[in-house]
């Protein structure tokens, strides 16, 4: 993975999708998003951007033998496909994350027209009121997200929420590549921190202070005597809750049994650090399940298992395509980079950018 290239929105969506909810062989329940979700988050920002591209009126206001009635012309169409998506009524998603660009200003301006999908029915539009006026809300309500898509301030925010997730790649890649520079080989070990179901209300805030406990006691344990580096990323799921992927790295001249190392850590986080509150999953276990394999002893010479490792890191930053977890504080973080290679000393923990 050395050397950093820009990601498109295609690959975050393919990272993103391979963290979906899946059902092990031991029954354990892996992934923390709903696939179902994200094709319906990926069909709302592309939806969103075509109603954005599209010209003249949504509706018209046409006289039938019926009485009053609306025509959908193309962009009426894509506005009700639009209203009826169930994640503009999910309010998990208002309090805990902040939608992309594209999205979250479809749903400001449906909320702010006060839409509702009985509204944009072909046969019950006039049931609500007049045809005449629901045509000036209706078109009202798709001028409107045009005209801020078009303006300074919307293609500002656009582009800032598509840079930070290549800031974010970016920083973690350059991260790794610096490890390898001191490190000839490096164990590699997955393993994501959360909580059993009957504590999966744990806030952020306990979230946090476990984190910085577990970071707090690296520094002097023997367990993680051989540890060199680490990347975090707090995410949150409807039935886990605040929890985290964790990548570590220990000196591949020192350590080897992965997937032991990787248990070890988990019980102390489990026993230790939550005192019986906590669960984890380790990914070095199920080594077998992963399409291009980076994790596990990885030698700076070896490109395809340091390409594994890239999509490794990229699947770190993936939630960030459609949707960002409001996190208080940070979101994600790693250890500082090494020094050089007669340098002592084990490297203090920094955070990534705010834009994480």
């Amino acid at each position: 993975m050395k050397g950093y290239v820009s990601v498109s929105n295609q690959e975050r969506c393919n990272a993103l999708l391979s963290t979906c909810r899946m059902t092990l062989e031991s029954g354990d329940i892996q992934g923390d998003l709903d696939i179902g979700l994200v094709c319906e988050l990926k069909r709302a920002s592309f939806l969103a951007q075509q109603l954005i591209k599209s010209e003249g009126d949504a509706f018209e206001y046409v006289d039938t033998e019926g009485g009053n009635a609306l025509k959908f012309n193309a962009a009426g169409d894509i506005l009700r496909k639009l209203v009826r998506m169930h994640v503009f009524s999910d309010e998990r998603f208002g309090k805990l994350y902040r939608f992309e660009p594209y999205i979250d200003l479809v749903v400001r301006q449906i909320a702010d027209a006060g839409l509702h999908h009985t509204y944009l029915s072909h046969r019950r539009a006039v049931l609500y009121g007049d045809a005449k006026v629901l045509l000036i809300l209706f078109n009202g309500c798709v001028n409107r997200i045009r005209q801020e898509a078009r303006s300074k301030q919307f293609q500002s925010k656009l582009k800032n929420y598509q840079r930070s997730g290549n800031k974010n790649y970016k920083e973690l890649t350059e991260y790794v590549d610096a490890l390898f520079e001191r490190y000839s080989r490096l164990l590699v070990l997955r393993v994501d921190l959360g909580y059993r179901k009957e504590f999966s209300k744990t806030t952020q805030a306990e979230a946090k202070r476990d984190r910085e406990h577990l970071f707090q006691n690296t520094r002097s344990n023997k367990l993680f005597g051989d540890m060199v580096g680490y990347i975090w990323k707090l995410e949150h799921g409807a039935d886990k809750g605040f929890h985290y992927h964790m990548m570590f790295f220990f000196d591949g001249s020192k350590v080897r049994e992965d997937g032991t190392l990787v248990k070890r850590i988990g019980q102390y986080w489990l026993n230790v650090i939550t005192k019986g509150r906590g669960v984890y999953y380790n990914c070095n276990a199920d080594k077998s399940r992963y399409k291009s394999c980076g994790i596990g002893m990885v030698d700076h010479r070896d490109s395809l298992m340091r390409d594994g490792l890239g999509k490794a890191v990229l699947y770190l930053t993936k939630i960030d395509l459609y949707m960002k977890l409001q996190a208080v504080g940070r979101g994600m973080g790693k250890m500082e980079r090494p020094n050089s290679k007669d340098a002592r000393g084990r490297p203090r923990a920094v955070s990534l950018s705010a834009s994480a």
